[in-house]
């Protein structure tokens, strides 16, 4: 997703108002601005076609302030994801700016980069690409190579990058992102701390792990040289390598779980050392921990606990009690589901007996979840074919680890849950080998 701190700039302010502009025009302008601030982005749309409206029945009208009314008009539209009129709207800016201007003026990076918004927000991201690239240049030419406006568009390259697929260049962006920020604020500056946290969340998501783990450390060097080792910076950091260690299986010296459980805790110490913490940050804290006890198989009893101090950190503002029904509400299973066939079956497909058969496969699986967020009675309601796979599927539904379902503070028991895994094996092209279509698989924990 493009970062949330990505917002427009008042499209009305890439020129002055008309001499012959009214009270009305400023009135129009200032509800436009009240109704998108609240959400309301039909109506602020209605909004700035009147402003258009009123701004071209002066036929000396400021084309600058037009095209700033354009900008406004899509950016409402975007927002009400009515994208091909935003788009539309977008490009009619720019060709008026660029009729008035040249097609590097400064006051073209507005409509590029709301344009570019658009595609990505549409999931056209070739054309998302394309003009962050264009908007990145109009600045780079106005702005020179650094600043925070240029620092944000190069973090929303990277999104769209990535989102198409190329990891190498999202990357590539992010540590542009990374030394953008750094130029403009050096040192321990903590002002970098966005900038770094999007790098190692990046480097996550691309698959380079070890990677991403040196960044988060880099990260956390840094908080500790500038606030100390009680810092509640710390906390987000403890809690992503702490889930990347666990996740991706790291073996970093020590065993990485060993490593991972060092971080929770020592994010738990922080918060309760510190006073000022704010009561969502330690009650997201307690029930991180509580995932991260249950996924170790932990001790039952600590699991527990540390979820009910989180159950009741929540409870203590009315304005977190969403949240805290939401993580409550469950059982919400922790483990990663493959969406690919699990490995132990793939081998048995590969070793078939009689390989050149058709072995489409299924198998549906009922089982309870206890209130300590284990899966009980286990059995098989359905497979295909009989038998084959039941013993390893059943397995790997005992395997799983769930955050309980919580009842005024206690958790409880969860029935008649359903866990479904398909799968398709087929011969290939090749008839010496036996192929894998993990393409079709469909993995799915529900209730029933």
């Amino acid at each position: 997703m493009i970062p949330a701190q990505a917002q427009l700039v008042s499209g009305l302010k890439l020129g002055t108002p008309a001499a012959a502009a009214t009270d009305r025009i400023n009135d129009v302008r200032a509800n436009y601005e009240n109704l998108l601030a609240d959400g309301q982005f039909e109506e602020a749309a209605a909004a700035a076609k009147l402003l258009i409206s009123l701004l071209l029945q002066d036929p000396d009208h400021d084309r600058l302030v037009y095209a700033g009314a354009l900008t406004n008009l899509a950016s409402a539209q975007q927002e009400a994801e009515l994208f091909d009129a935003a788009l539309e709207n977008y490009e009619l800016a720019i060709e008026v700016i660029v009729e008035e201007r040249d097609r590097l003026s400064a006051e073209l990076v507005m409509p590029m980069l709301g344009l570019s918004r658009t595609y990505f927000a549409a999931g056209r991201y070739v054309e998302a690409v394309k003009h962050y690239k264009q908007s990145l240049h109009v600045h780079q030419v106005n702005s020179g190579l650094y600043g925070e406006e240029k620092a944000m568009i190069v973090a929303e390259l990277s999104e769209a990058y990535f989102e198409l697929g190329d990891h190498k260049r999202a990357n590539a962006m992010q540590e542009s992102y990374v030394n953008i920020v750094g130029h403009d604020h050096p040192g321990d500056d903590l002002t970098r701390l966005p900038s770094l946290y999007s790098r190692a969340n990046m480097l996550t998501r691309t698959g380079s792990t070890f990677r991403s783990l040196e960044a988060y450390r880099r990260l956390i060097a840094l908080i500790e040289r500038a606030e100390g080792s009680q810092s509640l910076n710390l906390v987000p950091a403890f809690a992503a390598i702490s889930k990347l260690l666990v996740e991706h299986d790291i073996v970093d010296g020590d065993d990485g779980i060993v490593k991972a459980r060092r971080y929770m805790r020592r994010a738990v110490n922080i918060i309760e050392k510190n006073d000022e913490a704010d009561t969502e940050l330690r009650a997201n804290v307690y029930v991180m921990m509580g995932d991260f006890l249950s996924l170790q198989s932990a001790n039952r009893g600590s699991v527990i606990r540390s979820y009910q101090r989180g159950w009741q950190e929540f409870s203590k503002d009315e304005r977190l009690l969403a949240q805290r029904d939401t993580l409550f509400t469950g059982p919400t299973l922790l483990n990663h589901v493959p969406v690919k066939t699990p490995p132990a079956m793939h081998d048995l497909l590969e070793n078939a007996s009689e390989p050149s058969l058709n072995k489409n496969g299924m198998v549906i699986v009922r089982y309870d979840v206890n209130a300590y967020g284990r899966p009980k009675n286990v059995r098989v309601v359905e497979s295909m074919p009989s038998d084959t796979y039941d013993y390893m599927v059943k397995n790997h539904v005992r395997n799983f680890a769930f955050r309980p379902h919580f009842v005024e503070g206690n958790p409880v028991e969860s029935p008649d849950r359903l866990f479904e895994i398909r799968f398709t094996h087929y011969e290939g092209e090749f008839s010496e080998k036996v192929r894998q279509n993990t393409e079709t698989v469909a993995v799915s924990e529900t209730a029933q």
